[in-house]
Formats: structure tokens, C-alpha cells, sequence
């Protein structure tokens, strides 16, 4: 018997077993496999970061890059404006503070600070448990030390996993430079607090009008509450509650007795008046604000004002300029109401913006902004939608329908809370039968409110949110009213202005983009739009556009609205070249636009006085006063310039200012001519009657209206 097989048990006797079987060769085992290119990983890894942590250059505080501001160019790459944050700063030698000074920020912001590297493992895992059990960020899990490279060395706020590893390995080597003293000095010279306020005495200087060597504990304990996030904390309600929190972490860390917390902590809040925003000037402020607020600080935070960026805009000054002077000469008395303006390409390059009447007031341009944060009806220039699903549904524009006024739309889908629908003509104007052409010239809405019921209103919500509109408040679907076809949707124009050079691309809706991009200090691509790989941006936004229709149902869009500039409602807008557009005007005149279009360039002017308090002078209140600009014998009623005004009136007159000197100089472009026409006819022309006999079709109308607002009996403009 093979002796493997044999074993001796207790009584001496020797069993047989079985054989083991060989085990397996590890490298068989996939999970040995995974193990191992992880295991090579981690190596490589730990070597990128070893050799980061090898060869990093950590500025000492001297050297270390003061806050700087961001620069603004135009599309020619001319310098336009400066975004900073009124910089104050000062250094102090921190020895001669008062200790609660640096107490208070130890407390705050890193409790362990003379006890770690420069990273805090402890402080991490804790930092993050408060915040879950808290519901909300309650502390932060960098160090002072981490706090200060992120302030003073990086470029980048962004929170990302390869920031946060570069911040650690600088940190833990800054400490080996440096002693905690002196990195904590630095840290308190270079902390932003808000206001402006770059360190520590700036941050008192500021708050409470005094050195910092004279601050007192609860002053001090509200400077530190300020440091996570300064412009959360101005109002008196938050601030108070963080100087609690710091106070009660002093407390924790026995930096103060409860008898010195009782206090400090009941005593009054008593900080300087925040400085009302000086009316400081600079070129295209509505432009330069929206940019910074809904562009550029949710990108890069604080580190607009004090990195030393290079912000490269699509906005053309020139052509800037030209808007700004076609408002100011068409509406040139004080007591004109506001217009708007928003020029883009039709790849969606903003090329200008107004957004009020104080073209360069920063103050006024943070306050609002017509052409973005306002929504107004639009008017029959938004009846292109509901031609455009027609002619999407294979409709020709050669179809016709009656343009007589009121008119009794029977589909129960256009009933509203009043009953049955009943739209009515400009004037009460009545018209004969016209095919879509002509009541698109002529803005008839009792042939718009026909159409829509044979498009359906649902389908003209769809295409509407296709082309980037919202419901309500900028939320939700947008609800399928019959409507729809004269304009009751609320819109900003810039939403108007992308949707008309979606038009002009021929069906392509593009992304607005106001930036192409943005460089560091160091001159490296951090944010590019549609930029070319060369530019090796850190992100690089795409900004292709949406087929919403096809090409040539918008080339026949197109070639209807030529109309409306050629013989329409919108001769005012004739520049001597080919031009398609829309006017619009809201019931009672309390909104006027045009928006029109070249094959280079869609421009939207819009124009109407903002709602105003009324007699109880309470903004908010049932009695608001949305003034017109027409005459009805009341103050609320304001005729412009002794006219009642309409889109083809003041806003086209704008328009054709402004685009003639914009493609001044420019090669006259022309549209596509459509490859074919739909080929569904309603109604179309009968054959002529027999020679002899005396009866005669319906010609076309000579005279146009506008759109209707909400249920009822709606009345039209233009």
C-alpha cells in the first residue's frame, strides 16, 4: 500500500485515507487575478503621488500669490471688465492678537490643528459624522493647514478627489517647512471673511470698524463662523447662530469657562452696516452679471476674484455697443419704459444683451435683469410654433381658414373656466378666408386659434418645450391651452432669442453659450465650450445643438415669415436684406416684441413697462399696477412717445437699428430656399367660376392684429 494513503492511529493499527487532491495554482483563480492588478494600482498610485509629494513646490507666505482679479475678454479678445470682490487685506503679525482670536478659529475650524500633519483622519470621520446626523454640513474635514494651500497655492476649488489629494500632499509638506505657528498666522492672513475681507484685520476692519488686536471673544467667535461659507452668514439670524457654534465649541475644547460663554453669548450683535454696492460703471454690465451668476461663480466659487483667471466671451463689443444705441436713440425720455435685447449666433453665441435702461450700472444689473430673470407673454410672435407643427404635420402654408372676428371655437379641448372660446381679431377687424401666408403677415389670431385645433394643442406644447420653454416659474410641463397659438406662455428673451436662431439654423436648437473659455493664471484651459482637443481643457462643455424639426420644415417657416418683414406687420424691420421674423403684442399693449432673424445673426427686442405697487404702494398685493402702453384715459394707461406702441412699432424699429449696424459690412447671406412644400391643402383655392359670372373669392386682408391673452374673448395688437 502506498505510505501516503496510510496514516497511525491511537492503538497503533494504520488506517487508509483518502488522498488529498493537489491544490490549485493561485494564477488559476480570477479572483487572484484581481488582486494582483489592483495590488498594481495602488502601487502605481502611491508612486504618482510619492512623486508629487517629492517634487511639489509649496510657496512659503511671502511668496504665496495675493488674490487677483479675474479678467474679461470680448470676441476680438479685447480686455472688457474685471470681476472682483473690493479686495481689502492686510497682514498683521498675529502674536499681537489677543489669543480667543486664534482660539476661535482653531475651534471652528480645525480642532486638532497642533496635534496633526496637516491632514486629520479623526477630524475627517467626525466632521462627516456630525454633518449626517445633523441633516446638514455642520463642520468641514480639511485642515487650517489643507485650508490655506486651497486659499493660497491652488487655482482650483472644484471638489475633486484628484484636488483633494494634491491639497493633502502639499499640506503634510508645508508642515515639515513650516512650525503650526507660523502657518497658522499665515492662514489668518489670507482666510477670506466676506465683504471683501482677505484676513484677519481686514475681516475686523470691516465688521466692527477696528484692529484685530482690540477684538473681543464673541467678535472674534463671529469672524470665525464666518469662514465656511461668508456669504451665507451676513443676516443678523445666522450669524448669531454661528457664533454659537463657535463659542460652544470653545467651550468643548476649554478654551473659555461657561461663565465666559454666558456672556459672550447673550451679548447683542453689533456689526458695521453692510455698504450699499456702489453704482460702480463697467461695459455691458447685464451681460457681464448674468455671466458671473449663472455661469462663472457656480463654477469656480470665490476663486473668481482672487485666482487671476482669463474668461474669454462670445459678446462682441462693437456689436454691443450698436444694441445699447439702438434703445437709447429709439427710447430716449426718462420716462420710456425698459427694453431688452439678446443677439446670438445661430450656433448660440451671445453677441450682445441689454437688460435695462442703465446700460454700465453694476448695482442695476445685480438688481434685474430684463432680458433673463423677466417672463412676459410673448404675443402672436409666438404663433411660428404653432405654423411651424403644422407645417411639421405635412400642412402647407397654402392652407386656408376664415378670418372673421369674434370668432366661436367650438372643440371642447379650447373651452376654458369662461365657457367656449372666443377669439377675436386686432381692433375687432374681420377678414374673409386667407391662407396661413397672409394671416401670418397680417397676424390674424381667429386663424391661428382654428389651426391649433387642427394641430392639437398638446402636440404644440410638445414642440414648444422641444425648443427649450418651461412652464411656470421656469418648472414643469407646459400645459397644452389652445392659447398656446397667441402667445399666453410666459418667456424670457432669451429663451425667445435661441429659439429664433434655432429657426435661423434651420431646425437646429443650439446651447446659449456666452463663454468659449477660461484659463488660469498659469494660462491652462480649466473650462472650454466646444473648445478643440488641442486646447486640452480640464472640462470641456459640448455644445451641439438639438435637431428639434426637420430642416426644411423650418426652411418653410422660414419663407412665411419673409413675409411678415416683406408686406406684413413688420415692414419697419426691412434692412435690405433677407429677414425673417414675428411681431407680438400682448392684450392691452403691456408687452411689444419682434423677433427676427438673418442667416447670421437672430436678435429679440422686447419692451413694456415692469408691475408696480399700487395704490397701498405694497409690491405683491391683488392691486399691482402692470401698466400699458396704449391710451385708455387712467394712469395706467402710458402711450410712448403719444403712440400706442406695438411689435412693429418701437421693438422692430430697435431691431432694424441694431441688426443694420451689426451686418454692416457683412456679405448679404440668404436663406434656403425649402426643398418642397407640404402637401396638405385645407381648404384650398377653388377653381375660377365661369366666364361671365360675377361672384367673387375673398381677397386678402390689408390690415393685421395680434395676439389674445387667456380665455374668453381675447383681443389682438399690431
Amino acid at each position: 500500500m502506498d505510505p501516503t494513503l496510510q496514516r497511525s492511529s491511537q492503538d497503533g493499527r494504520r488506517d487508509i485515507v483518502a488522498a488529498r487532491p493537489p491544490r490549485p495554482r493561485p494564477w488559476r483563480r480570477p479572483w487572484w487575478w484581481v488582486n494582483v492588478i489592483a495590488s498594481i494600482g495602488l502601487a502605481l498610485i502611491a508612486a504618482h503621488y510619492a512623486v508629487d509629494y517629492t517634487f511639489a513646490q509649496v510657496p512659503m507666505p511671502p511668496e504665496a500669490r495675493l488674490p487677483s482679479s479675474a479678467r474679461v475678454y470680448d470676441v476680438h479678445g479685447n480686455l472688457i471688465a474685471t470681476y472682483r470682490d473690493e479686495v481689502t487685506r492686510f497682514i498683521v503679525d498675529t502674536k499681537d492678537l489677543p489669543e480667543h482670536v486664534s482660539q476661535a478659529v482653531i475651534a471652528s475650524e480645525d480642532r486638532g490643528f497642533y496635534k496633526h500633519d496637516g491632514i486629520d483622519v479623526q477630524g475627517m470621520v467626525r466632521a462627516a459624522w456630525a454633518n449626517l446626523t445633523s441633516g446638514q454640513v455642520e463642520q468641514g474635514g480639511s485642515t487650517i493647514t489643507q485650508q490655506y494651500i486651497k486659499n493660497a497655492v491652488l487655482e482650483d476649488s472644484s471638489r475633486t478627489f484628484e484636488r483633494k489629494i494634491n491639497e493633502g500632499i502639499l499640506a503634510v509638506k508645508l508642515e515639515r517647512q513650516l512650525s503650526k505657528d507660523d502657518i497658522l498666522e499665515s492662514y489668518l492672513n489670507t482666510v477670506y471673511f466676506g465683504r471683501g475681507a482677505y484676513g484677519i484685520e481686514a475681516a475686523a476692519r470691516t465688521y466692527f470698524a477696528k484692529h484685530a488686536r482690540h477684538l473681543n471673544l464673541q467678535e472674534s467667535a463671529y469672524l470665525a463662523g464666518l469662514i465656511p461659507a461668508p456669504a451665507a452668514y451676513q443676516t443678523e439670524e445666522a450669524g448669531l447662530a454661528r457664533r454659537s457654534h463657535v463659542l460652544n465649541a470653545m467651550l468643548s475644547e476649554r478654551y473659555i469657562t461657561q461663565d465666559e460663554f454666558d456672556k459672550a453669548d447673550d451679548s447683542a450683535l453689533r456689526t458695521r452696516v453692510a455698504a450699499v454696492l456702489r453704482a460702480r460703471h463697467q461695459p455691458a454690465a447685464y451681460f457681464l452679471e448674468w455671466l458671473r451668476k449663472d455661469y462663472l461663480y457656480p463654477r469656480f466659487g470665490e476663486c473668481l476674484y482672487r485666482c487671476g483667471l482669463k474668461i474669454y466671451t462670445t459678446i462682441d463689443m462693437d456689436m454691443q455697443h450698436q444694441a445699447e444705441d439702438a434703445v437709447s436713440s429709439n427710447l430716449n425720455e426718462p420716462t420710456d419704459p425698459p427694453a431688452a435685447l439678446v443677439s446670438m449666433t445661430p450656433t448660440g453665441e451671445v453677441r450682445a444683451m441689454v437688460g435695462g435702461p442703465e446700460f454700465t450700472n453694476v448695482r442695476k444689473a445685480r438688481g434685474f435683469n430684463f432680458a433673463t430673470d423677466g417672463k412676459r407673454q410673448a404675443g402672436s410672435s409666438f404663433k411660428p410654433f404653432t405654423l411651424l407643427e403644422a407645417i411639421e404635420q405635412g400642412i402647407s402654408p397654402s392652407s386656408r381658414f376664415s378670418g372673421e372676428s369674434p370668432k366661436t371655437i367650438d372643440d371642447p379641448t379650447c373651452s376654458g373656466p369662461d365657457g367656449v372660446w372666443v377669439p377675436e381679431n386686432y381692433g375687432g377687424s374681420s377678414y374673409g378666408t386667407l391662407d396661413l401666408r397672409s394671416a401670418t403677415a397680417n397676424s390674424v389670431n381667429t386663424v391661428f386659434a382654428e389651426l391649433i385645433t387642427e394641430v392639437g394643442a398638446a402636440n404644440v406644447a410638445d414642440l414648444v418645450s422641444n425648443f427649450g420653454f418651461t412652464g411656470p416659474y421656469g418648472t414643469g410641463d407646459i400645459e397644452p391651452n389652445c392659447s398656446l397659438a397667441l402667445g399666453t406662455l410666459d418667456v424670457s428673451v432669451l429663451e425667445m432669442a435661441r429659439a429664433y436662431a434655432g429657426f435661423s439654423a434651420r431646425g437646429l436648437l443650439p446651447t446659449v453659450t456666452p463663454i468659449r473659455y477660461v484659463q488660469g493664471h498659469s494660462g491652462r484651459c480649466l473650462l472650454g465650450y466646444g473648445m478643440p482637443e488641442k486646447m486640452k481643457c480640464k472640462k470641456n462643455v459640448s455644445v451641439e445643438g438639438t435637431q428639434v424639426v426637420e430642416a426644411n420644415s423650418a426652411d418653410v417657416l422660414t419663407d412665411t415669415l419673409t413675409g411678415v418683414v416683406e408686406a406684413g406687420t413688420a415692414t419697419t424691420a426691412q434692412i435690405g436684406r433677407p429677414v425673417a421674423g414675428k411681431t407680438g403684442t400682448t392684450q392691452d399693449n403691456r408687452d411689444s416684441w419682434f423677433a427676427g432673424y438673418t442667416p447670421q445673426l437672430a436678435t429679440v427686442v422686447w419692451m413694456g413697462y415692469p408691475i408696480e405697487p399700487g395704490p397701498d404702494k405694497t409690491p405683491g398685493t391683488a392691486d399691482d399696477i402692470s401698466p400699458l402702453m396704449h391710451y385708455c384715459g387712467t394712469p395706467e394707461c402710458r402711450p410712448v412717445h403719444g403712440i400706442d406702441v406695438t411689435g412693429g412699432s418701437f421693438p422692430a424699429a430697435i431691431w432694424s437699428a441694431f441688426m443694420s449696424a451689426a451686418l454692416e459690412g457683412t456679405d448679404v447671406a440668404y436663406f434656403t430656399t425649402p426643398a418642397y412644400q407640404p402637401a396638405t391643402v385645407i381648404n384650398p383655392v377653388p377653381p375660377p367660376p365661369p366666364p361671365g359670372s360675377e361672384k367673387k373669392e375673398d381677397g386678402p386682408p390689408d390690415a393685421g392684429g395680434d395676439n389674445g391673452n387667456g380665455w374668453g374673448h381675447d383681443k389682438g395688437h399690431d
